[in-house]
Protein backbone atom coordinates (compact mmCIF):
# COMPACT_ATOMS: atom_id res chain seq x y z
CA UNK A 1 0.00 0.00 0.00
CA UNK A 2 0.93 3.13 -0.88
CA UNK A 3 2.23 5.71 2.20
CA UNK A 4 0.00 8.50 1.02
CA UNK A 5 -2.78 6.63 0.55
CA UNK A 6 -4.87 6.62 3.71
CA UNK A 7 -5.69 3.18 4.93
CA UNK A 8 -8.98 2.18 5.76
CA UNK A 9 -9.65 2.63 9.74
CA UNK A 10 -12.53 0.87 11.82
CA UNK A 11 -15.69 2.93 12.39
CA UNK A 12 -14.19 5.91 9.80
CA UNK A 13 -16.27 7.13 7.15
CA UNK A 14 -15.67 7.45 3.48
CA UNK A 15 -17.18 8.13 0.18
CA UNK A 16 -16.38 6.93 -3.51
CA UNK A 17 -15.95 9.07 -6.49
CA UNK A 18 -19.53 7.80 -7.68
CA UNK A 19 -21.03 9.30 -4.48
CA UNK A 20 -21.72 5.73 -1.97
CA UNK A 21 -20.70 6.44 1.49
CA UNK A 22 -19.70 3.49 3.72
CA UNK A 23 -17.99 3.30 6.70
CA UNK A 24 -15.00 0.00 7.71
CA UNK A 25 -16.59 -2.58 9.79
CA UNK A 26 -13.29 -4.24 10.52
CA UNK A 27 -10.18 -4.74 9.17
CA UNK A 28 -8.19 -7.84 9.02
CA UNK A 29 -4.68 -7.01 8.03
CA UNK A 30 -3.76 -10.87 8.70
CA UNK A 31 -6.05 -12.23 5.49
CA UNK A 32 -5.97 -8.78 3.95
CA UNK A 33 -9.76 -7.98 3.84
CA UNK A 34 -11.71 -4.92 4.70
CA UNK A 35 -15.39 -5.25 5.29
CA UNK A 36 -17.73 -2.27 4.45
CA UNK A 37 -21.08 -1.37 5.44
CA UNK A 38 -22.61 0.81 3.10
CA UNK A 39 -25.48 3.27 4.15
CA UNK A 40 -27.77 1.50 2.49
CA UNK A 41 -27.47 -1.41 4.70
CA UNK A 42 -25.26 -3.49 2.15
CA UNK A 43 -21.73 -5.28 3.55
CA UNK A 44 -18.88 -6.33 1.46
CA UNK A 45 -15.72 -7.55 1.82
CA UNK A 46 -12.84 -5.95 -0.43
CA UNK A 47 -9.38 -6.99 -0.46
CA UNK A 48 -6.98 -5.07 1.53
CA UNK A 49 -4.62 -4.31 -1.78
CA UNK A 50 -7.24 -2.97 -3.82
CA UNK A 51 -8.38 -0.42 -1.13
CA UNK A 52 -5.92 2.38 -2.92
CA UNK A 53 -8.02 1.44 -6.21
CA UNK A 54 -11.02 2.90 -4.57
CA UNK A 55 -10.45 6.62 -4.55
CA UNK A 56 -12.42 6.35 -1.05
CA UNK A 57 -12.35 9.87 0.82
CA UNK A 58 -12.44 10.09 4.51
CA UNK A 59 -15.72 11.84 5.60
CA UNK A 60 -17.82 13.18 8.83
CA UNK A 61 -20.33 10.02 9.61
CA UNK A 62 -24.33 10.70 8.46
CA UNK A 63 -26.23 12.19 10.91
CA UNK A 64 -28.85 10.10 10.70
CA UNK A 65 -26.93 6.68 10.03
CA UNK A 66 -28.38 3.81 12.43
CA UNK A 67 -26.27 1.16 11.24
CA UNK A 68 -29.02 -1.37 9.86
CA UNK A 69 -30.53 -1.81 13.14
CA UNK A 70 -32.33 1.16 14.06
CA UNK A 71 -32.59 3.51 16.95
CA UNK A 72 -34.42 3.10 19.80
CA UNK A 73 -35.67 5.10 22.72
CA UNK A 74 -36.10 4.04 26.35
CA UNK A 75 -39.83 4.80 25.96
CA UNK A 76 -39.90 2.59 23.24
CA UNK A 77 -41.48 -0.77 24.54
CA UNK A 78 -39.35 -3.87 23.84
CA UNK A 79 -40.65 -5.92 26.02
CA UNK A 80 -42.51 -9.20 24.54
CA UNK A 81 -44.87 -11.45 26.68
CA UNK A 82 -44.66 -15.09 26.06
CA UNK A 83 -48.79 -15.22 25.27
CA UNK A 84 -47.64 -12.87 22.70
CA UNK A 85 -45.53 -14.81 21.20
CA UNK A 86 -47.29 -17.07 18.10
CA UNK A 87 -46.00 -20.27 17.63
CA UNK A 88 -45.24 -21.84 14.19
Amino acid sequence: MSSDAEEPIEGNWYELPSGEIFTVVTVDEEEGMVEVQYDDDRVEELELETWEDLGADPIDPPEQWTGGYGTFDDEDDLDVEPSEIEEE
